[in-house]
């Protein structure tokens, strides 16, 4: 049995208890996107189970990692001697609100989608924020997928992961950044460089690009309350498209920003509240 097959099957009680023992990253390092591992091999004991980034899990796997040393870092894991608790992702907002430009994007679930397959999706759960992530290369072959933060495929060795309290990046070793998402600030910024089916997406504070050319979705200073951004490469642009859950978005108009924001959010409980 793989070890790929061994963190896969993990039964979900024990993963809950695991990650919450480790404060929801690395145990060695504290890293918020992690892999299972398991000490004992076929163990489902929880004792046995630990949480490592990709980097330190291929450490563990290889033989570079004693047995005697995971088991220190699962006694002693990184964010709970630093006093990360709720893990590095812990934020102080109940929905993931994303600045682009001089728009704010309010909604938990897909944020980003090509061609109706989901490259980015955020949500909070339990004050955490958790990504899901697939990163292809120019090949449209499939690098990484992340799944809740869970590292569930790809040759973590290629890559650089990078983090602090409420922040991540996640850099490809010979190319620019593929994803860096900060929480640090409100709403939170996020830098994406995106690619499928050989069309390049970049996503920033401050434009959207699409192929290197900047998209105009056509509204400023608004909040855009269960919208999602929908890339098409037939037409290669970008645009906004409602929440399938919901079946319709809201625009929030307001000049204070903090303000509108909160306008935004009252217009996603009223949304919950009606589906």
């Amino acid at each position: 049995m793989t070890e790929e097959k061994l963190h896969s099957d993990v039964p979900k009680p024990p993963k809950r208890l695991v990650r919450q023992e480790a404060g929801f990253g690395c145990c060695k390092c504290g890293h918020p996107i992690f892999e299972y591992h398991h000490i004992v091999r076929g163990s489902e004991d929880p004792q046995d189970i630990m949480i490592l980034c990709p980097i330190c899990h291929h450490e563990a796997t290889v033989g570079a990692m004693t047995e005697e040393e995971q088991r220190f870092y699962k006694s002693h894991p990184y964010n709970i001697e630093k006093g990360y608790v709720e893990g590095k992702l812990k934020v102080n907002q109940k929905l993931p609100v994303v600045l682009i430009g001089t728009n704010q994007f309010i909604g938990k679930g897909d944020f980003i989608l090509v061609d109706q397959e989901s490259l980015l999706s955020l949500k909070i759960n339990s004050d955490k924020l958790e990504l899901s992530v697939k990163l292809y290369n120019q090949n449209d072959q499939l690098l990484v997928h992340i799944e809740n933060n869970e590292w569930i495929s790809g040759d973590p060795m290629p890559w650089d992961l990078e983090s602090s309290f409420q922040w991540l990046k996640i850099r490809h070793k010979l190319r620019d950044i593929a994803l860096e998402v900060n929480a640090k600030k409100f709403p939170i910024i996020i830098h994406a460089d995106f690619w499928r089916k050989g069309q390049n997406f970049k996503l920033s504070q401050n434009q959207i690009l699409f192929n290197g050319i900047k998209q105009n979705v056509g509204f400023i200073n608004l909040c855009f309350v269960a919208m999602r951004l929908i890339a098409d490469t037939s037409l290669k642009q970008f645009k906004l498209e409602p929440d399938p859950r919901f079946g319709k978005g809201v625009l929030v108009s307001w000049s204070d920003i903090p303000e509108r924001i909160e306008k935004g959010l009252k217009a996603w409980e009223k949304l919950s509240e009606e589906s």
